[in-house]
């Protein structure tokens, strides 16, 4: 009778300990699909959207595994992960941050907490194809190597080292010339054109100067100089023929006319405030350069990795005023400000000759709109949408082919349950609809597919 009841003990689940907890912190699509890939992973889950100190102190008291912080701001997400170490030291700790300045200072000061930055974990997804539209994803180990993910048709999918080269130097120099000469906007045309007559001037009359009046050459050009710059007509065409006479009344006057220009167009460049380059690293490329619209978390670390792997790249913000916007700045980034559906500023971009484009904004139906602009300046141009966990860029893309559409929301959520419960995750795609996370181990799916649930016997 006693072996009995112990043997009922074991088995009754209802006696069974329960596992416990995980809870997560935040409001917003992707703290909901950080409990939804928990719970579909089998992990229970409690979400508070947005407690207040007294919430969260009172809730770390139960028993709870793990806590994941999802907040868009990084203070405030610092804040509250110094807060749950402080009630429940050394508790498995997860914190979404896209600052690497503010996640340095975080796991110098809690070692148990793990930082995921959404646009880290996510951005794979884009880069891949914008490099090759045969890759689902593609991401650069620490040691350097590549890692990329190709459309196999395997579950899972192949992951191996991406032998990619890089440009030469000589070719980017040769990409870099040729986008001198075309700058985008009016005011740095009307400069570099005048540069190029002024120089175009003094080299003829330097030329015509050594050719009839055999003067030494630095003469020459100090001759020529002081023409073009209305200083005063140059010395040689004084007492020359009549036709030297008259080349000098044209020159002077084209001289006169390019001086103002040059000076009104560097005045404009000068007093305005310019996020590209007429020469140097921020001239907007004309050749297999990719454009990235919207420089959000996303947008930014996209730049950052592209040209990492060498692939030119420009972005177009709407705000100026965007965070972002002064950091490309600083690391030498091409960025326009105008609106990304807006055709005119599209067909400045050369998209004839870019290698792609992606519409990586916040807004999906802002990314769709994008889209169908970009294809309308160049059909055929392969476009990167970055979508959301509705259907709208489904539906859409079932009626028009607007680009190839990457859930990025789907893609962060699994990357941050995934290390919520220990995985040493390194990146997450999403690929025929199933989401799979890339470890140290290989590649598995997560959450994992349900099982097959086996059909009833018929019945005789």
């Amino acid at each position: 009778m006693a072996g009995s009841e112990h043997a009922l003990k074991r088995d009754d689940p209802y006696l069974a300990p329960m596992p416990m907890p995980h809870l997560v912190l935040g409001e917003g699509i992707l703290a909901q699909g950080v409990e939804k890939a928990l719970l579909a992973a089998g992990v229970p889950v409690r979400r508070l959207r947005r407690p207040t100190d007294r919430e969260l102190r009172r809730a770390l008291k139960d028993d709870v595994a793990a806590v994941t912080v999802i907040d868009r701001d990084d203070i405030s997400a610092l804040r509250s992960a110094l807060l749950v170490e402080y009630v429940r030291p050394g508790i498995r700790l997860v914190v979404t941050i896209f600052d690497r300045t503010v996640a340095d200072q975080l796991i110098s000061s809690i070692p148990n907490c793990n930082v995921v930055s959404m646009a880290d974990a996510s951005v794979g997804a884009i880069v891949g194809p914008c490099v090759d539209p045969q890759l689902v994803a593609l991401h650069r180990t620490d040691d350097g190597d590549l890692i990329g993910v190709r459309d196999s048709g395997d579950e899972p999918p192949a992951v191996a080292p991406l032998p990619y080269h890089p440009p030469s130097a000589a070719v980017r120099l040769t990409r870099r010339l040729r986008a001198q000469f075309r700058p985008p906007d009016r005011a740095a045309r009307l400069l570099v054109w005048s540069v190029a007559g002024l120089l175009a001037l003094v080299l003829l009359e330097t030329a015509l100067a050594l050719s009839t009046h055999h003067e030494p050459f630095v003469h020459a050009v100090y001759e020529a100089t002081k023409a073009i710059t209305t200083v005063g007509p140059s010395g040689f065409f004084e007492h020359g023929a009549t036709w030297i006479q008259l080349y000098g009344i044209a020159s002077m006057a084209l001289g006169l006319v390019l001086t103002a220009v040059f000076t009104a167009a560097l005045v404009n460049r000068l007093l305005s405030r310019r996020l590209t380059g007429i020469f140097g690293t921020r001239t907007i490329p004309r050749v297999d350069h990719v454009v990235v619209v919207g420089l959000g978390q996303v947008g930014f670390r996209l730049c950052l990795e592209l040209r990492a792997l060498g692939i030119d790249v420009v972005a177009v913000e709407q705000d100026e005023h965007a965070p972002n916007v002064a950091l490309a700045r600083g690391l030498k980034l091409p960025v326009v400000i105008g609106r990304g559906g807006d055709r005119y500023m599209l067909e400045g971009l050369s998209l004839s000759r870019a290698r792609a484009l992606a519409a990586v904004t916040s807004d999906e139906l802002a990314n769709i709109s994008i889209s169908v602009a970009a294809l309308a300046v160049q059909p055929g141009l392969r476009t990167i949408l970055r979508a959301g966990s509705n259907e709208i860029t489904q539906e859409t893309a079932a009626l028009f082919p607007i680009g190839i559409a990457q859930d990025l929301d789907r893609v962060a959520a699994a990357a941050v349950a995934a290390t919520a419960i220990g995985h040493e995750l390194a990146h997450a795609f999403v690929h025929r609809g199933a989401t799979y996370i890339e470890t140290p181990g290989g590649t598995e799916r997560f959450p994992p597919a349900p099982p097959a649930v086996a059909a009833a016997p018929d019945r005789p």
